[in-house]
């Protein structure tokens, strides 16, 4: 009775590996996108992929599943330069965000047949590479330096189009773009010397600016004051003219107060002869 048991459990042993070894069980959830693929033929199964999701088995000695994953990855890359126009080497160190696009896992597996790290490290790596190549050859090295902008939007756009023809998606990437410290060291320096030259400009301008308002009030307040000793001249030059003998006596006349004079003036008694009634 003892060695019916111990057959009985060699034959349940036996079982669980034979059905381990033949059914393979995978679960595919939603931020994944799996593919399961045969192993018969000669191509390895290139033409015969079906799309799956949730719970999947399959028979490991004929098929297998890979997983795709669709949310946004993240590969920081090791620092690499490139040239621009003339040689001047620059270090990019850039860090990559992309996805899978929906439904392109099939495409994705049929042309490189690789899992997506070894994808990473080696097929984007390199267009990532040669999109920062390509357009940095097209810079001069000051130019380079003070159009960063213009630089990675170029890059970018490559890229972009680089990965669509992929099946994956393009969402950004940070360059850290860092030119020799010889370049940069000359760079910062014509950089000062143009600011100098501006401040100065600025100076000079304002300096005459504020010159040329001094002469401006200065010359109103002469032309004031020689229109103004041209009016009193005019008025007393007029008042000249008013001033006749006959106005004069009248004015005096108006203003006496009758008394006569206590000083003898001359030989007469009296300033103003009056006439006898």
């Amino acid at each position: 009775m003892r060695r019916l048991f111990i057959w009985a459990g060699v034959a349940v042993l036996a079982v669980i590996v034979a059905s381990q070894t033949l059914i393979g069980c995978a679960t595919i959830d939603a931020s994944h996108e799996g593919i399961k693929i045969s192993k018969i033929g000669s191509d390895r199964g290139a033409n015969d992929i079906e799309n799956v999701t949730g719970w999947q088995f399959y028979n490991p000695l004929t098929s297998f599943i890979e997983q795709y994953p669709t949310f946004t990855q993240t590969k920081d890359y090791d620092p690499f330069t490139v040239s621009a126009k003339g040689g001047t080497l620059f270090k990019i160190d850039p860090t990559l965000n992309y996805h899978l696009q929906r439904g392109q896992g099939a495409n994705v597996y049929r042309k490189y047949r690789k899992e997506l790290p070894d994808i990473e490290n080696n097929i984007l790596r390199t267009i990532v590479y040669n999109s920062y190549r390509d357009v940095a050859n097209t810079f001069t090295p000051d130019s380079l330096v003070n159009n960063r902008v213009s630089f990675e939007d170029q890059v970018e756009a490559k890229l972009q189009k680089a990965l669509v023809n992929d099946g994956f998606v393009f969402e950004n990437i940070t360059s850290n773009l860092t030119p020799p410290e010889s370049l940069q060291a000359m760079i910062d320096a014509k950089n000062t010397a143009v600011q100098n030259a501006l401040r100065l400009n600025n100076q000079v301008a304002a300096e005459k600016a504020s010159a040329e308002i001094a002469v401006t009030k200065a010359t109103g307040l002469a032309r004031a004051k020689v229109i103004e000793a041209e009016a009193e001249a005019r008025a007393n030059e007029l008042k000249q003219r008013t001033l006749t003998p006959l106005l004069i006596q009248q004015q005096w006349i108006a203003k006496w107060n009758g008394a006569l004079p206590t000083t003898q003036l001359g030989n007469s008694s009296t300033m103003v002869q009056l006439p006898l009634k």
